[in-house]
């Protein structure tokens, strides 16, 4: 099966970085003179940096233009969460880009995940997270709010490493506990394209339900999905008092 043209254009970058062609530190090449040079629309030329960029090997300047970050970039991201607090920090530290949003109804496995009854209606945003020191893509994420909360989603995204909305719900109405589930999975298709890895490459996906004080049902749940090699997870647990 043939590449898309992106993908052989990355690829082909990747090879002169990776044999010193383009040394790190060195700008490359305009969208405009890799579409001509390379016979390719400019947008293709686009979604090939962007891909590169999502995997660490560049990062885009203003004024400056797309520079080599590194040859071999370290892509992991690591989070220390022993508290709800420290999981809602990723939220806050790395940066969101949203992909798509959807009025749907939870199926019945949906709706397992949701912990709600099938045919329920929420709005689903997904977005990836990218490292705010490598640009890499460390994570995909569909978000679920219930249609009440529509009045916060556009401004998903518009604060630099955090969710907006999320903080300005927090003043009001605190989370104070996070249900957590996670399952060793491969990474889909379209989320795969996205984050720069190989279709059906080992994944952790982790279902996060969120409570406020009284809360009868969920701030918002978050599935997400965190490729190999792209997320470290750690915690600490102590043994209870006796």
């Amino acid at each position: 099966m043939n590449k898309p043209r992106y993908v052989e254009l990355a690829d082909t970058l990747r090879r002169q970085i990776d044999d010193g062609q383009l040394p790190v530190g060195s700008v490359l090449p305009s969208e405009i003179s890799l579409s001509v040079q390379h016979g390719i629309s400019r947008f293709t030329a686009r979604a090939a940096l962007a891909k590169l960029e999502r995997q660490g090997y560049l990062k885009r300047r203003p004024r400056v233009g797309t520079e080599v970050l590194a040859r071999d970039p370290q892509t992991s991201y690591s989070l220390q969460a022993n508290s709800t607090r420290d999981i809602l920090r990723f939220a806050q530290t790395t940066d969101l880009h949203l992909v798509d949003t959807q009025d749907v109804n939870a199926d019945a496995v949906l709706a397992r995940d949701l912990g709600c009854e099938p045919g329920e209606a929420w709005i689903r945003v997904s977005a990836y997270r990218t490292s705010p020191e490598t640009s890499a893509a460390v994570s995909w994420t569909d978000f679920y709010f219930r249609r009440e909360q529509r009045p916060g989603v556009p401004s998903l995204g518009q604060s630099k490493g955090s969710l907006r909305y999320l903080l300005e719900h927090l003043k009001a109405c605190p989370i104070d506990r996070i249900d957590q589930q996670i399952e060793a999975c491969t990474v889909p298709k379209a989320v795969a394209a996205v984050l720069g890895v190989p279709i059906r490459s080992p994944s952790l996906r982790v279902v996060y339900r969120t409570y406020s004080p009284g809360d009868q049902g969920h701030s918002y749940v978050a599935i997400c999905f965190y490729p190999e090699g792209r997320f470290r997870f750690t915690q600490t647990l102590m043994r209870d008092g006796e």
